[in-house]
């Protein structure tokens, strides 16, 4: 043995029996601790994606379960996670026909309840694009819940025109949206155009 691997294993024994038995050996690194997950951000990315999907009943119970009372219009600086969540349950009850929960007293069951849900959409739309005037994709959420009225799909049809006469259309489902609306030939086959060019799926008038 030679004088270095003697003086280490005198050094061992020198901690004492009870030692570890790694007590010699090179400190293992400690692994980093598990990230916290933020579980409002959580929710809201679930609640998105899972309308996307076209889950609209899973969409609308993640973002209120995200964000609690977003029946209610938010305040000027709300928070943009409880501005997006909003957002997704007006989607979903816009893609619903109104027949998504906004809240309890507010199921989505009758007749009735389905087109005061709708008319709370639209309203938590128009608001929000007021808010958000320079925010190209509230703009279009908005044109989709107002052509989900024959009263205001004209308006729609102008959000969407333009938006797409300024090159500002965030989406092909935008174009795929406006070409359903388009009452001019010329413009709602361009509507089409773009909406393939940009690998849309439902791209049709």
């Amino acid at each position: 043995m030679t004088r270095l691997a003697t003086l280490v294993v005198m050094a061992c024994i020198a901690l004492g029996a009870a030692a570890p038995a790694d007590a010699c050996l090179r400190s293992m690194p400690k692994l980093a601790k598990k990230k916290q997950v933020d579980p409002t951000l959580r929710d809201v990315v679930a609640a998105e994606k899972a309308l996307a999907k076209g889950n609209h009943t899973k969409a609308a119970s993640l973002a209120r379960h995200a964000i609690p009372s977003l029946h209610q219009l938010p305040p000027e600086d709300a928070a943009e996670l409880a501005t997006r969540a909003q957002r997704t349950l007006a989607i979903a009850v816009i893609r619903s026909g109104g027949a998504t929960e906004v809240s309890k007293e507010m199921p989505g069951i009758t007749s009735a309840d389905k087109a005061l849900n709708l008319a709370w959409a639209q309203l938590a739309l128009t608001y929000q694009a007021a808010l958000h005037q320079d925010n190209v994709i509230v703009r279009v959420q908005l044109a989709e819940a107002l052509a989900s009225s024959v009263f205001e799909r004209d308006h729609a049809r102008t959000i969407l025109r333009d938006l797409s006469t300024r090159d500002l259309m965030p989406t092909a489902s935008g174009y795929a949206m406006l070409a359903k609306l388009e009452t001019d030939v010329v413009m709602r086959d361009a509507a089409l155009t773009r909406c393939r060019d940009l690998g849309g799926t439902a791209c049709q008038a």
